[in-house]
């Protein structure tokens, strides 16, 4: 076969068509597995704190310790998020724990991969931050991350939506600060949770007919370990905790918004329960119970820009 013969222009053309093919190939396959510290989580406590942390099933990857130690106050960890988006995330604190990071007596709630303490995992009460960081602009919408709670596997939006949720009770008090420009973020930019006590946990919510102290403690000891709602109180059996209930039950429905309307939730005894007046009152713009979406639901541009800075205290 007689080879093809080029001149000179030809070949600098093809040399120059090829080199062009490469860098958007490559720019392309960079942007697509570059990551940015989109998250940062510091301690504001004079003593450790661990962060734990989880991603929904096929959510994408979190390169991170798990869980994080803050050894101390100013200490901080930085999150850094797949560009193509990272979906179903939760990032919680833990303390009291050893060297290692277990046996904690607050937040030790388990989750895929992650250990419990010898009395078994605490109930998932925990003060927590979670969302779903969406596909940053310089990523290819083909390159973006799946979207697992889509049924036709639509790839993740260019928006981050998140929360700070009381929904099952609380730990630790807390702050998030937006940076960056955030039009649907919460008022100034910030959640303001700092104020939160153990104090605020009602001893004599009524729950059914009945007086029901909300406080979790160790167990074995007369340690606070955290604050139940009253959903959780009524659904969650960790630590010998009974009786306990389907979330959809008739003894828990009204608190879980189990098998009911958003509406019927919303005039319900749960939403007007004095645990979602503390939460409302010390803890604003938070998820309190189910359908709190006026409330806790936020979304921001997925932008490098916008980054999310959040900041425990100590457990009080």
């Amino acid at each position: 076969m007689k080879s093809l013969d080029l001149s000179r222009p030809q070949r600098k053309y093809w040399r120059t068509l090829w080199a062009l093919i490469l860098v958007v190939f490559y720019t392309t396959a960079i942007a697509a597995t570059d990551t940015t510290p989109r998250l940062r989580i510091e301690n504001a406590c004079t003593s450790p704190i661990w962060i734990f942390h989880t991603v929904g099933e096929n959510g994408g990857t979190l390169t991170a310790p798990n869980p994080a130690k803050l050894a101390a106050k100013g200490d901080f960890i930085e999150f850094n998020i797949p560009d193509k988006g990272l979906a179903g995330t939760r990032f919680w604190p833990g303390s009291g724990c050893d060297d290692n990071g277990a046996n904690c007596k607050i937040g030790q709630s388990g989750g895929p991969g992650l250990p419990c303490p010898a009395e078994g995992c605490a109930p998932p009460v925990d003060s927590k931050f979670e969302g779903t960081f969406g596909c940053l602009p310089s990523v290819a919408k083909n390159d973006c991350q799946i979207n697992p709670a889509s049924k036709d596997r639509h790839v993740l939006s260019r928006k981050d939506n998140w929360d700070t949720s009381m929904v099952d009770g609380f730990t630790l008090p807390y702050t998030v600060t937006v940076k960056g420009t955030c039009p649907n973020g919460p008022k100034q930019n910030k959640i303001d949770c700092s104020g939160l006590s153990w104090s605020h946990c009602p001893q004599q919510e009524e729950i059914n007919g009945k007086t029901v102290n909300l406080t979790l403690d160790y167990p074995h000891t007369t340690q606070t370990a955290g604050c139940y709602s009253p959903c959780s109180k009524l659904t969650m059996n960790n630590w010998k905790n009974s009786p306990t209930y389907s979330p959809s039950s008739n003894q828990a429905k009204y608190y879980c918004c189990g098998g009911i309307t958003p509406e019927a939730c919303r005039q319900g005894v749960g939403a007007s329960s004095q645990y979602v007046k503390n939460i409302h009152q010390y803890c604003p713009q938070t998820y309190a119970y189910a359908y709190d979406d006026g409330t806790g639901l936020f979304a921001c541009p997925a932008e490098k820009t916008t980054k999310y800075v959040v900041t425990f205290g100590c457990p009080k």
